[in-house]
Parts: structure tokens; sequence; C-alpha cells
């Protein structure tokens, strides 16, 4: 998250309005509110705005729909997200409160892709379609990678996967292949990240798959704006498929000569 684009604004009951540059499923800006809870803690939460929102699309969270609960679910267990009533909350020591702001940030842009899924009636995660391909092609990975970065906070990447080169690649999906929130967000981890992983690589998938859509110049563009060459590389899913861009590996547990 930019800090230069935050917005903080005084609110009731001792809350601070935090509007940041990315765009909900009304169009409009994604709110937090914090609040300072004592000396030692704070709250950040988004006043049940997300999944009012979803509700007024139609969407409702339950089990019933598998794959918007596993999104659901996924995206508060993967970012520490507690639900009360209609409101998702973080609460954190103080010095942990820029890392508790991303994070709910994030976790607020994984569930409102539930309304873009939703669309298309699609029947699995575009997180768990990726995740599959490399399961099938016996790459190896490691899911939901966290680093910690020098500005505060966390940058968290989807996949990490190894190379015999020694080279990381740093994997970070998204279901809606030309939203600029998640460009802006890639570009911003890729920036924080590169620092504490100088020899990774940073790849950005975009979901061509299960929408069909045309990847944008300017989605490519925000997404590597001031980043040197070769340091990332954004793809469409289907195009990562046909070239076969990580290479294919033995899985754990393969035998040799299997």
């Amino acid at each position: 998250m930019v800090k230069k684009e935050l917005i903080f604004t005084d609110v009731e009951q001792d809350y601070v309005s935090i509007s940041t540059p990315f765009i909900d499923t009304n169009f409009d800006n994604i709110n937090l509110y914090a609040r300072i809870i004592n000396q030692d803690q704070v709250e950040v939460s988004d006043f049940g705005y997300t999944i009012t929102n979803l509700e007024e699309l139609g969407i409702t969270l339950n089990k019933r729909s598998k794959t918007v609960w596993r999104i659901y679910e996924s995206a508060l267990n993967d970012f520490g997200i507690n639900r009360e009533d209609e409101a998702l909350i973080i609460r954190t020591s103080l010095d942990r409160f820029p890392i508790a702001k991303n994070r709910l940030l994030q976790g607020i842009m994984r569930i409102n892709d539930i309304s873009y899924l939703s669309k298309g009636n699609v029947k699995a995660a575009f997180n768990d379609i990726v995740e599959e391909y490399f399961i099938n092609n016996g790459i190896l990975y490691t899911p939901n990678v966290e680093i910690a970065n020098g500005n505060g906070i966390a940058s968290r990447f989807d996949f990490s996967i190894p190379s015999k080169s020694g080279i990381e690649h740093l994997v970070k999906t998204t279901a809606r292949p030309n939203d600029p929130n998640y460009a802006k967000t890639f570009n911003f981890d890729v920036k924080a990240t590169k620092p504490k992983r100088p020899r990774a690589n940073f790849v950005y998938v975009l979901n061509d798959f299960t929408h069909q859509t045309e990847i944008s110049q300017a989605t490519i563009n925000t997404a590597l704006s001031g980043l040197e060459a070769g340091v990332a590389t954004v793809t469409g899913f289907e195009e990562l498929k046909h070239n076969n861009q990580f290479r294919k590996r033995k899985r754990i547990g393969d035998q040799k000569g299997s």
C-alpha cells in the first residue's frame, strides 16, 4: 500500500478513517477504520462494508456455495482477519498496525473477488486452478509466502517456486486480470521485497482462463512501473501454460527413475 496515497480523517467513536486508492465492488474507494484500544493495542476494521456490498449484489456468504465459502474463509485465515457481526476486524499491537492495515486491505480485495467470479459462474477459485496446474506438472512450490520488508509491513505472494539456479520465483495471482488494484499491489510488493530477495524473479499471473479477457497494456504498465527490466514478468495463465515457464520438476516424494 502506497503511504502517500492514503487519506486519514477523524470520524466518530475515536475511529480514524483511512481512505485507500483501491476500489471496492461499488467502485468507491476502500476505507479502513482504526482506533486505539489501549496503550498497547489497536483495532482496524472495514465497518462491515465489504460483506454488505456483496449482499447488495445478491451474494450471500454461506457454506451452500463451496467456492464462495472457500475464498471467503481462506481470506480470513490467510490474512488473520476476524468477523464480528458484519465487520471484518484485526486487533494487534501498536507496532504491528502497518502490517494489520495491509493485511485487512488485501483480505478485503480477496473477498471482493467473489463478485467477479460469480458473474462467470466459476466453480473454482483462480488461485486453486493455478495450484492444480503446478501439482499436475510436478512443479515444486510453497504456498502463501509472507516476506517482511523495511516499510513496517509484510508482502504476501501466493507461491514461491525454487529453481536449480538458486533463483526464487515469487508468484502473485489475480482472478481479475485488468483490475488496477491488484496491479498496484503487485508493483508495490515487488519494490518492497526486492531489497530482501535480490535474486528473486517476480511473476504476476493474470486470469485469462475462467474469464477469457485480453490483458490490457495499462495493466502491464501499472504492474511493471518503475521496475528494472527482467525483475518482474506479467503473464496470462494461458501463456504460462503454453510456455511452461516454470521448468518441470520431480515432486517431493517421487522416486528416482520413476
